[in-house]
Order: C-alpha cells, then structure tokens, then sequence
C-alpha cells in the first residue's frame, strides 16, 4: 500500500513539471556545464590547500557545498561546528554519551557538515547517515567509509529497525518539511528512536523570522502571526518544478534530486513545538532558541519508555 501511494504521489508531481522551451533548457545545460567546470577548479584548490597542511578534513564538490548553504570551504567547516556543538552538548546533558559506542543517525545528513564533527571528535559512536539526495549520498560513502549510509526514499519508512538508535539528530530538514511531511517523518523517527533515547531537531520560529526580515524576506509574516497561527508554511511550488523540469534536462548538480514534492520554509512557534512533539507520542525536554547557524531553533526530545 506505502509503494502505491508512493508511485501515485510521484506520478501526480511529475504530471506538475512544465515543458521548456528551447531556451529555457539551452540555460539548463550551460547551467550545468559550468558547475562543472566550477568543480574542476574547485577541486583543485582543495587538494593544493590540503597539500600545504591548510585543510586536514574531507570536502565535499563545489556544487553540492553551495547546496548546502555553504559558499566557502572555511564556513563549511566553522559552520559545521556551530551547528554540531548544540545537539552534543545537549546529548550529554540529557543522557546520551558519546564517548561510548553508542548508536546516532544523522537524518537528511547533506554533505556532512555536522557528520565530520560528530565523527572528528567521537570516534566510538555508531555513526550512520541517510538523505534523499543521491549525490549527498555518494559523498559521503567517498569521505565516510566507516559511515553506514543510503539514499532513502522522500517518504517513509526508513530502512532501520525499531528502537535502533540513541540519538537522532537532523539539522534543516524539518525547517523545509510541508505540515504533512513533518507529521510523517516525525512518527518515523519516533519509531527508529530507542525507548529513553533523544532526537534533536532543528527548526525555524522567531529568531529564523527575524533573521529573514532584516534580509527583506517574508516581511508581511510576524512574529505575532506565528504566535496566533502556531506554524506557517511558505513555498513556491511553480518554481520548484520549474527547476525540477530544467534538472531533468541536465542534473549534474541538482537541487531537487531525491524529491517527489516541493519543499520550502515551515516555521513553528515554540509554543506550539510542544504540542507538535507531544501528539507523536515524545516528549520535549527543551528548546534552545536560537542556537543553529544564530537563526534556528533546536528542540531536544525524548522517546519515552514503554
């Protein structure tokens, strides 16, 4: 029945994708051709960089760094850190302990800004990673051999077991989730969360809303709205499949690759992340506003024990 509402939900998304005209995807292929070329020069410079003792870690190409809201090598890096070092410090103050082997998911990982974190300064967990985005994927089983990683499907379920793991963390993904597809990945991850343990989420509220204001973005939507409203989500979905249509045409370093439906930015008040949390079956242990990227929130809960 989940394969078959899967294959209804693609075919219904796919019917969405316009037709380009010849200029549109003549932009297409020069589009791709030159993140291309980009990725060449790219990678060169990270292998003159490491030469020299400058970089001592994994970078991913160009094309996917940039999609990951990375522009330069050193932000992947310090980003990496700013983004890491909340969910492990709430880790430890609420039971998790990462100097033991114990067994953490990386959910919707990207390249691995916060993976080579995690990995660089806790070796003996039991580090696994999953994305919808295949060529996220591909980097990381290139640069995290150790790393039990795939490509999972847009929807659930996940390819693991019951009560697998200790920490599940995911940064930036249910900032861009629909209501619906938050409500699903929410019970999933619930599932493969083991009794007692924590998932840290991260997410968008009033300090991501204040971030996109001062920057001239959804300046008619307040805090005060989302307060009243409790979440808001805003996306648009003719130019998501407009890009999907133009990436048909060329899809080296696709965006959209992965996706079956539109993404874009879903807010959630504080206030109502608890009751969101609490209908899932968890329990939220705290938020910390704020704290990702000085722009998204991170809510930490538990799985609770039967």
């Amino acid at each position: 029945m989940e394969k078959a509402n899967e294959q209804t939900a693609l075919q219904a998304s796919q019917s969405l994708v316009p037709s380009l005209g010849a200029l549109d995807r003549s932009r297409a292929i020069a589009k791709s051709t030159a993140k291309r070329g980009i990725d060449v020069y790219f990678a060169a410079k990270c292998s003159l960089l490491r030469a020299f003792g400058i970089i001592d870690f994994p970078v991913p190409p160009n094309h996917c760094l940039r999609r990951t809201s990375s522009l330069t090598i050193r932000h992947y890096f310090e980003s990496g850190i700013t983004t890491m070092m909340p969910i492990m410090t709430a880790a430890r103050m609420y039971g998790v302990d990462l100097d033991q082997p114990v067994n953490v998911l990386d959910f919707g990982c990207g390249v691995a800004r916060q993976l080579l974190q995690l990995t660089r300064n806790y070796p003996n967990v039991h580090a696994r990673a999953c994305d919808a985005h295949p060529d996220n994927v591909r980097y990381i089983r290139r640069a995290f051999p150790n790393v039990d990683s795939y490509a999972n499907s847009f929807d659930p379920p996940l390819k693991y077991a019951d009560n697998t793991f200790d920490l599940v963390y995911s940064v930036s993904t249910f900032s861009h989730f629909s209501f619906e597809d938050a409500k699903l990945w929410l019970k999933e991850l619930r599932r493969i969360t083991a009794p007692d343990g924590l998932l840290c989420l991260t997410f968008n509220s009033y300090t991501s809303l204040d971030w996109s204001h001062k920057r001239g973005y959804v300046v008619e939507y307040t805090a005060e709205r989302l307060k009243k409203d409790e979440f808001w989500y805003s996306v648009d979905e003719a130019a998501w499949y407009k890009r999907k249509a133009e990436e048909a045409v060329s899809s080296f370093g696709s965006n959209t690759a992965g996706a079956t439906r539109p993404t874009g930015d879903m807010f959630f008040s504080p206030e109502y992340m608890r009751t969101f949390v609490e209908s899932a079956g968890l329990k939220l242990e705290a938020i910390a506003p704020g704290v990702i990227d000085r722009m998204q929130d991170l809510a930490v809960i538990r799985k609770p024990r039967a």
